[in-house]
């Protein structure tokens, strides 16, 4: 009876040993199995500007980007419109933002949102009325310190390079507008209106390609002409004293050329080469005698005073005078001891004159058209002729016969 107990134990245990391994070898087909229907695919994680591909065979999008070592806040958003479980595929984070979003009427609000400017739109219930934009392309997503803005829109043109681009913005600059078609500026490029004028209806935009070059040039420079005058020489004469020059420089010019054509020159530099000589012409100052014919009396002068030695006198009149005066004279006479004006006494050869046409002292050479030549004079006095306007000079005589016998006449008074 042991011996058939103990030979069922030995048979049950072959049996279970059997049993044990049919077993295990299900369970690893299974395993087998299960692997073979849960394939590996790649998926592109987009945060921001880095991309992070990672290989799973997960289907969930966080289980995925936990395991690619992506952290995500409890504000950021993931997009996974873009993922397909067992596909090659792509999730999308989208990073939360401290934004501003401003109403078509200044309102602004301050929020934290995670996503594109469309889905800040949905969030606040926001529907843009025809004749609106907002200040970025709806697909723009969020960063810190965005301004969105709900503004009018305007419709605006630019020209550049020879094309024109006419399109619909909203509030803004006309750098912004620039920006919007892709125009770029060169440094010396000019834009019209200012860069950052405000954009209204209708704004066109102009902007011009700017070059400017550099070129020397070697220019002659004209001599000036001056005047001098002499006392040497009558009013009717005039001689070149000095012969004219002209000299040279060399420039440099910076030339602007605007869309291709030239357009303006500036000399930025200038170097003399060889000065210039004026020309100088003189001309004279000195009237020539009034010639006197017929002399009266064979020119014998009525003054009683010296000529000076230093006085020539051709013809009833003297070669060398500063100027000519002509105008009328009368006479007068005194008693032989009165006093004139500055305090002289008496006597033919001191005559009377306005003092502020004739100065006191002036030495004069009188002498009348019609030949009498009252001579050699000095105005020594002064009368209330002067007050009339009639006279320019009074000449004494020692009698009152002598004055009526001159009269008043038409004189040339010689300022010596």
């Amino acid at each position: 009876m042991i011996t058939e107990i103990k030979g069922y134990v030995k048979a049950s245990h072959k049996a279970f040993t059997k049993v044990t391994a049919l077993i295990v070898a299900l369970a690893i087909m299974c395993a087998v199995t299960a692997f073979a229907a849960s394939p590996s695919f790649y998926v592109d994680i987009y945060d921001g500007n880095e991309i992070t591909r990672v290989l799973t065979s997960k289907s969930d999008p966080k289980t995925i980007v936990s395991q690619a070592g992506v952290k995500l806040d409890d504000r950021d958003k993931l997009d996974s419109t873009g993922f397909t479980a067992g596909e090659d595929s792509a999730l999308r984070i989208y990073r939360s933002a401290t934004v501003s979003f401003t109403d078509i009427d200044g309102n602004t609000i301050y929020t934290v949102f995670a996503g594109t400017v469309q889905d800040l739109l949905e969030e606040l219930d926001v529907t843009l009325s025809d004749g609106q934009l907002i200040t970025y392309p709806l697909d723009t997503i969020l960063k810190d310190g965005m301004d969105v803005r709900v503004t009018n829109s305007y419709d605006v043109s630019v020209t550049a390079d020879g094309n024109t681009s006419s399109f619909t913005m909203g509030e803004g600059t006309v750098r912004d507008a620039l920006n919007r078609v892709g125009v770029t500026l060169g440094d010396d490029d000019e834009v019209s209106p200012e860069l950052d004028s405000e954009v209204c209806e209708g704004t066109a935009i102009t902007v011009y390609r700017v070059s400017y070059s550099y070129r020397t040039v070697t220019e002659t420079v004209e001599f000036t002409k001056k005047t001098e005058k002499s006392a040497e020489l009558y009013t009717d004469q005039q001689v070149i004293s000095q012969k004219g020059v002209n000299g040279s420089k060399k420039v440099t010019y910076c030339d602007k050329t605007v869309d291709g054509k030239y357009a303006s020159s500036e000399a930025v530099s200038t170097v003399v080469l060889e000065q210039t000589v004026p020309q100088i012409t003189t001309v004279g100052t000195k009237q020539r005698p009034v010639v006197v014919r017929n002399l009266k009396n064979n020119g014998s002068p009525i003054s009683e005073l010296s000529v000076p030695s230093n006085v020539t006198v051709e013809n009833g009149a003297p070669t060398n005078y500063s100027k000519i005066i002509t105008g009328k004279a009368s006479a007068y006479t005194a008693s032989p001891t009165a006093k004139t004006s500055t305090g002289r006494t008496v006597k033919a050869g001191y005559v009377a004159v306005n003092p502020k046409q004739i100065p006191y002292g002036s030495e004069l050479w009188i002498v009348s058209t019609d030949g009498i030549v009252y001579g050699y004079a000095i105005a020594a006095d002064t009368g209330g002729f002067i007050h009339k306007g009639k006279f320019t000079v009074d000449l004494f005589m020692n009698t009152e016969s002598e004055c009526k016998q001159w009269g008043a006449r038409d004189v040339i008074i010689y300022v010596l």
